[in-house]
């Protein structure tokens, strides 16, 4: 009996743990840089800042032969430019619409502080590293340059448990067993990037030769509790070997990543595929605790780099110059507000809403709504860096997807339904749904669907609806099966769907003694 309490403690401890981290982590102050710009060269590389044009050519970058994007600099080691110390961005991703995005943006920033770190920026390389269906090109190396590698296949991520963060070790090690992607890198030092960073500023290489540079992450603390864990993957190891660290943020030696790469994939694979590690570790991380204990099993060691990266929250007590005590922010949280600026609380979709998991289907539109004004600077500085990459980002797709507000979607109550004319007159009323049966307006906002129950209410500013918009109309959304959709009704026996995202329409017809009318 004691020992379910004690883990049920421990894993509330780390629960709290999270949280907190989610909030305040990461506003440490940054390492002096070594870099020859000056803090006034750092401050003008904020998002106020127009973006540095100099890329390769990604046209030929896709392609084995393909090279790497340089950074337009002129100094050269032992030449103009002898303390510096150059390092490559490997920027880790699949073939999805959700990372293609992302990428995107990622991309276009670090163009940006490359340019701005001046001749002898460290930045001296980049290359977008994607795991795709059979290997094959995504359409984003016309505007980064790729290179492709076949990504885990469907039988193999459902043997554990369907997590694709997998690919991220395995596009790893394909990589280094091709000759032709591995000698895109030239440089000494490898910076392993995710597509969710923007660079605040221009970043030095924070590694050594003995040492690889990484993040200190809260839910990464070993204790004895985890034993048995590294037992799984690494006999005769201790817990007290390693280090609260994961494989991103980065900055390792090459070779030393070359070496831990299969170990790492292999340590994931045991993590996922035996039930004991998620009973005591959240099972998102697990890959991360893989990659800690196969570093700490070959001696590779890191140094904890205050202020590496920033993942700052609507409750995150930022400054007006947090950009410049952190080299990456980190948006690995959504940022939920209400519209007068204070926080939404935890776990929940704010009124206004910045979350990169709105746009898991479709990339998100190129005008967002502003934050509250109330908003803390991070939020505001973030919505800036998406703002200017996605309007300077060549062929920026149109989309179907909401902006900032409109993610909050509560259920009509029963008393909000009797002010609403169009309310009243779809209550108790069925519909197919593509010709199935039957979508059921209940009350309170109860939608019964044959896939399982939803929600319906009206709908706000629905995009791509311009006849829910004009004056004295109204549209509901309908909400099922994790999938968002706006409705607008030709009363009495139609109506019309759209999804958000994709933009998928369906059409809807009334039923009326089990007939479709």
């Amino acid at each position: 009996m004691w020992a379910v309490v004690r883990r049920v403690l421990y894993l509330l401890t780390l629960y709290v743990w999270w949280q907190i981290c989610g909030a305040y982590f990461g506003l440490d102050p940054v390492p002096a840089s070594r870099s020859k710009a000056s803090p006034a060269a750092a401050l003008e590389a904020t998002t106020s800042r127009p973006a540095a044009t100099a890329a390769a050519t990604p046209s030929a970058a896709h392609s084995p032969e393909g090279g790497a994007t340089r950074a337009p600099v002129k100094g050269a080691p032992g030449g103009g430019c002898p303390n510096r110390r150059p390092f490559h961005t490997l920027l880790t991703g699949q073939g999805t619409v959700y990372n293609q995005w992302q990428a995107r943006i990622m991309y276009f920033h670090w163009k940006k502080q490359a340019a701005a770190g001046g001749e002898c920026t460290d930045m001296t390389g980049f290359t977008r590293l994607c795991a795709s269906k059979d290997g094959l090109p995504d359409g984003v190396e016309k505007y980064i340059p790729s290179v492709f590698v076949p990504q885990l296949t469907t039988e193999v991520l459902a043997k554990y448990g369907h997590f694709g963060v997998l690919n991220r070790p395995h596009s790893v090690v394909e990589f280094f067993k091709r000759p032709e992607l591995r000698k895109r890198i030239t440089e000494e030092f490898v910076y392993v990037a995710e597509t969710d960073h923007v660079l605040t500023q221009p970043m030095p290489n924070l590694a050594t030769s003995t040492e690889a540079a990484a993040h200190s992450f809260g839910y990464m603390h070993a204790s004895s509790h985890h034993q048995k864990v590294v037992d799984l993957c690494w006999t005769g190891g201790s817990w007290r070997e390693l280090q609260p660290v994961g494989p991103s943020p980065l900055v390792i030696r090459l070779t030393d990543l070359e070496k831990v790469a299969q170990r790492w994939l292999e340590y994931s694979y045991i993590l996922r595929g035996d039930p004991f590690p998620k009973t005591i570790i959240q099972d998102w991380v697990l890959e991360m605790w893989a990659y800690a204990i196969a570093a700490a099993s070959l001696g590779i060691r890191h140094k904890i780099v205050p202020g590496f990266q920033i993942e700052p929250n609507s409750y995150a007590r930022t400054t007006p110059e947090f950009y410049t005590q952190s080299y990456i922010f980190h948006y690995t949280y959504g940022i939920e507000y209400r519209l007068d600026g204070r926080p939404q609380g935890f776990n929940t979709i704010g009124e206004w809403s910045m979350d990169k998991r709105h746009y898991g289907g479709a990339y998100p539109p190129a005008q967002l709504d502003p934050p509250p004004e109330a908003a803390n600077p991070s939020t505001k500085w973030l919505w800036r860096a998406w703002m200017e990459a996605m309007a300077k980002e060549p062929d920026w797709p149109d989309t179907n997807a909401m902006g900032t507000i409109g993610w909050r979607r509560e259920a009509i109550t029963s008393s909000e339904i009797q002010n609403c004319e169009l309310c009243k007159a779809v209550l108790g009323t069925e519909w197919t749904w593509a010709g199935i049966k039957k979508l059921v307006f209940q009350d309170a906002g109860v939608l019964k669907t044959p896939w399982g129950e939803g929600k319906w209410g009206l709908a706000k500013r629905p995009k791509g609806m311009p006849e829910c918009v004009a004056s004295g109309s109204q549209c509901l959304f309908v909400d099922f099966s994790s999938a968002s959709h706006h409705v607008s009704f030709q009363l009495p026996n139609r109506f019309k769907s759209l999804r958000v995202g994709d933009g998928e329409v369906v059409v809807g017809k009334r039923i009326q003694d089990n007939i479709e009318t």
